[in-house]
């Protein structure tokens, strides 16, 4: 079984070393419509008045007083030399002259599509590939909608966005009602946090088809702020179905209004590679992605079935989730797992608590930056601001070692992968967020994968230990095997386990996994 306590890039049970870069400051996204954002003077909605009137009390409170002045006046000076600048060089590079220091310092038009000035660069749209008569198809109906993502166990909260299949948007708004009911009450109660993120219906959709199939996604916007919003495959060839055009920012079929539809299909060729690729919307992208709005979408081999990974009797087939079985059409069965290292908005957005208090920007107990600020699935349990604090509320101290273990306060509420010795298993990485680097290292001595693994397709890592524990492992073939895999945003990468589950010591137990920036 692979357990990890929520060590990802985040102050969470245990405490990954991270260096943070103080920001002078980087205005809060605004939740209203890209038409609302002007350069200068902007209105900001009301969750931002409520954290700027918090961090003037959080800085007269540590002797700061004067901090929030001398930033707001130097935010200031930002945007106005960012105004002049180009009018008095006479710049004139076409309609995005500006727009990357705009999207830094949030000015402007920032929620922009980054498409070509079809002033001076006319794109040309092409039919596509659609999908052939004879292909098996997979069919997604998929909702866009806004709610209310719960961190963990002590219900640390942030409005956010989310995939989600229509049959399950019901399971979604229960599972949210429970932990808003949770909030209310006194004393602790978890709402509908079940730790692992098992059977839990508020995760990022990861939806899955195989070679051959012809892939067919309905897209409904149900976003209550009027937002457009779409769904792009990261290297996909999907089509927009009525048109068989290129489903690309360039084009404007792809971009579905409030309360519209619109459909897409993908004919995923033979030879398509397996292995897992994110999707995020392309229209708000600067707001939505970052709260919430990704997922991913796995090439399956040819002929596969998906199970569920939890329950016992008969098998029952899986829709969706991080983690499943599969049963493989062209070779060994295994168990996968998706996992999503990403950030809760920008680096200057901060969740509440449950109380509905943002959270500090610094761990107060272990100096931490943006505590529940980086997340695995939806999932962070910051390792100060909330199971350390409990130890000292109860018993007057705080113990470090005692956090990273699971006997003081249970099982973590990000994800646990579980599996059986000699189980093949399949990781498939995801970067949703937009702001930093993470990397993937699970702990155990011999967990390892190939850095290149197509360079290795002639042999069998799985059937490494069928006779019993390799004691000398394979340091180096056409390919090193590692044990850490740094993940940017946007990517997406597959790693296959060496000897499978349990590694090639064959041992039974739990490995912490983590984040080593």
């Amino acid at each position: 079984m692979f357990f990890h306590t929520s060590r990802v890039c985040v102050p969470t049970r245990m405490l990954g070393a991270m260096a943070a870069v103080a920001l002078l400051w980087a205005p809060l996204a605004s939740a209203e419509s890209a038409s609302s954002h002007v350069a200068m003077n902007h209105q900001l909605p009301a969750w931002a008045e409520q954290l700027k009137g918090q961090t003037i009390v959080e800085d007269a409170m540590s002797g700061r007083g004067e901090r929030s002045a001398m930033v707001e006046q130097q935010h200031q000076r930002i945007m106005e030399q960012m105004s002049h600048d180009p009018q008095v060089q006479g710049v004139n590079t076409g309609m995005y002259n500006t727009q990357s220091m705009m999207h830094q310092y949030g000015a402007g038009g920032q929620d922009m599509l980054l498409v070509s000035d079809p002033r001076v660069e006319p794109v040309a749209m092409v039919g596509g590939g659609k999908c052939p008569a004879t292909a098996p198809v997979k069919q997604y109906n998929v909702s866009a909608i806004n709610v209310e993502i719960t961190l963990n166990q002590w219900l640390d909260f942030y409005p956010g966005y989310m995939y989600v299949l229509d049959e399950n948007l019901d399971k979604v708004r229960a599972e949210e009602t429970t932990n808003k009911a949770a909030r209310d009450k006194e004393g602790f109660d978890p709402g509908a946090i079940i730790p692992g993120v098992q059977a839990q219906w508020i995760q990022p959709l990861t939806i899955r088809a195989n070679q051959g199939d012809c892939v067919k996604i309905k897209l409904s916007n149900k976003l209550e702020g009027g937002e457009e919003v779409s769904l792009h495959i990261h290297g996909s060839s999907m089509v927009v179905s009525a048109t068989g055009a290129a489903a690309t920012t360039t084009n404007s079929d792809t971009i579905v209004a409030k309360d519209k539809s619109g459909d897409y299909e993908w004919y995923i060729h033979p030879n398509t590679q397996e292995g897992v690729r994110q999707f995020h919307t392309f229209s708000n992208d600067r707001e939505l992605t970052v709260m919430g709005m990704f997922g991913s979408f796995v090439v399956e081999p040819r002929g596969s079935s998906y199970w569920e990974a939890l329950g016992s009797g008969d098998a029952t087939p899986a829709a969706s989730g991080w983690q499943v079985m599969i049963k493989n059409g062209t070779g060994p069965d295994f168990r996968e797992f998706v996992l999503y290292y990403h950030e809760v908005g920008d680096e200057a957005f901060r969740p509440l608590n449950k109380k509905g208090d943002f959270l500090p920007q610094r761990d107060p107990l272990t100096d931490a930056y943006r505590p529940g600020g980086r997340a695995i699935n939806y999932r962070s349990e910051p390792f100060g601001i909330n199971n350390m604090h409990v130890q000292h509320e109860y018993f007057g101290f705080e113990d470090e070692s005692m956090g990273y273990s699971s006997y003081t306060f249970g099982d973590p509420s990000p994800t646990i992968p579980r599996s059986y010795i000699g189980d093949p298993a399949k990781f498939r990485l995801v970067h949703g967020g937009s702001e930093v680097f993470h990397s993937h290292h699970p702990h155990g001595g011999t967990i390892r994968w190939p850095r290149s693994p197509r360079a290795i397709d002639d042999m069998n890592l799985w059937a490494t230990s069928t006779n019993g524990p390799v004691k000398y492992p394979v340091i180096r073939a056409k390919t090193d095997r590692v044990d850490v895999e740094v993940i940017g945003p946007s990517e997406a990468l597959d790693l296959e386990t060496e000897c499978g589950s349990g590694l090639c010591q064959q041992l039974a137990g739990d490995f912490l996994f983590h984040c080593h920036v």
